[in-house]
């Protein structure tokens, strides 16, 4: 099993501690482990992932504002899970990994869009086996419908003629063999680049995946590909795939899984060079994706821009605009004199709705940025949202930035239902 931990928490040496629990914000790694980790940060220069460092004259390592799964060289493996806050239950070990899941769900131009709903008891997997099981969904489904099959051109040496005489072919190898025929011909097969690219994914799956259910289920599906070889040549395949006919549209979540899987990297990073499980995601980009998608879907009296591109901070200089805005969403209400906007912004930060720090804990220069996207898009209501926690569950008093702009600091419950959420934010502005 994998060891897990929170955005934003500490790994130390078993052996610096002498009987210390592990928990969500606090592992506690055997010496092999660690070395293991340490190693890993150092070979693929994570720094936006994880860091390495000293605390006390003990090392530690402290993870960042990933979430996901990664495993060494060594064989270690290291769930990093979003740190969320029930505002109806107390949290056990489940929540956060399912409400990982809900996010990615949501997250466009991905494979984990494809994710169905959270299975009951799927959070108590590891992501490594449910990310597994999500492919093998889909590749269950796609080869119930047949595995495609085409005609390819085939060059070879053949006793009779059959297909057409391939003159230079001919001229080239048998010139000293005239009882063969260089031939071409069409051959109806299912050697084709996008069902090599799913038996070669299957086959690195087959001896990583720990569940057995998988595990049956990678087999079963190797025997439907029985006649189909693995790619020789990955990165040739991969561009004969993305430009496939559309015989093979529904090849599509497949592939787009056997992407993330076999290549397992950093959404978000530049790709490291070792060939181990590493799906890592950026929460504050997960989060703002999946606030977004509510608002897309459940806001009806309202038109929904996403990543809306239209202002700019500086109108002029040297004849041109310059540094452009890029406000999560603006909502455009009619109002008596015409459409309203309200802007919204995502934050993926614990804020103290205590407000003991004086501050929130909100950084000022996220104040500023909504002031630039109030000015600019002539928006009298702000929203920034953040991850609600056991502190911030009301929104915190308005903030007026003057008699015309006011900012609303509202909480998120990710593990609430998302239509629920958008439209309590509703109900604020």
């Amino acid at each position: 099993m994998p060891y897990s931990i929170y955005e934003f928490s500490l790994i130390r040496r078993a052996g610096d501690f002498s009987d210390k629990p592990d928990s969500l914000a606090e592992l506690y790694l055997p010496d092999l482990a660690f070395d293991s980790l340490k190693t890993f940060i150092v070979r693929q220069e994570t720094d936006r992932v994880l860091s390495y460092g000293w605390q006390k004259g003990k090392e530690i390592i402290r993870t960042r504002n990933y979430v996901g799964l990664l495993e060494t060289q060594e064989g270690v493996q290291l769930e990093i899970l979003p740190k969320v806050h029930s505002l109806a239950s107390p949290i056990t070990g489940n929540e956060p990994r399912k409400a990982l899941l809900t996010m990615l769900r949501h997250w466009q131009d991905s494979p984990f869009r494809h994710l169905a709903p959270v299975r009951s008891g799927a959070e108590r997997l590891p992501l490594w086996e449910v990310f597994i099981q999500a492919f093998l969904d889909e590749v269950t489904a796609l080869l119930t419908g047949g595995l495609q099959k085409a005609y390819v051109s085939e060059e070879a040496d053949q006793r009779y003629l059959r297909g057409k005489l391939h003159l230079p072919g001919q001229l080239r190898r048998n010139t000293l063999h005239t009882e063969q025929f260089a031939v071409i011909c069409d051959e109806f097969t299912a050697d084709l680049p996008p069902n090599r690219l799913l038996k070669t994914g299957l086959l690195y799956l087959r001896d990583r995946a720990r569940s057995t259910r998988n595990q049956s289920r990678i087999r079963q599906l190797l025997f439907a590909l029985d006649e189909v070889p693995p790619s020789e040549r990955l990165s040739a395949d991969w561009q004969a795939a993305r430009v496939a006919n559309r015989l093979f549209a529904r090849y599509e979540p497949a592939l787009r899984w056997v992407q993330a899987l076999l290549r397992g990297r950093a959404f978000g990073l530049s790709a490291g060079s070792h060939e181990h499980p590493s799906l890592l995601f950026p929460l504050e980009r997960v989060f703002e994706a999946y606030v977004a998608s509510g608002f897309r879907k459940y806001v009806t009296d309202a038109e929904v821009l996403i990543q809306e591109s239209s202002q700019y901070l500086i109108n002029e200089h040297d004849g041109a605009q310059k540094f452009k805005l890029r406000p999560d969403i603006v909502l455009y209400r009619q109002g008596p004199d015409g459409p309203q906007p309200i802007v919204l912004d995502t934050k993926w930060k614990a804020i103290d709705g205590t407000g003991q720090t004086g501050t929130y804990g909100i950084d000022q220069a996220d104040l500023y940025q909504l002031y630039a996207y109030g000015k600019k898009y002539k928006a009298p209501e702000l929203v920034l949202i953040y991850p609600a926690n056991e502190t911030f569950r009301l929104p915190l008093t308005v903030f007026g930035y003057d008699p015309t702009l006011r900012l609303r600091v509202v909480p998120f419950d990710v593990l609430n239902s998302l239509d629920a959420e958008v439209r309590k934010i509703l109900t604020y502005v």
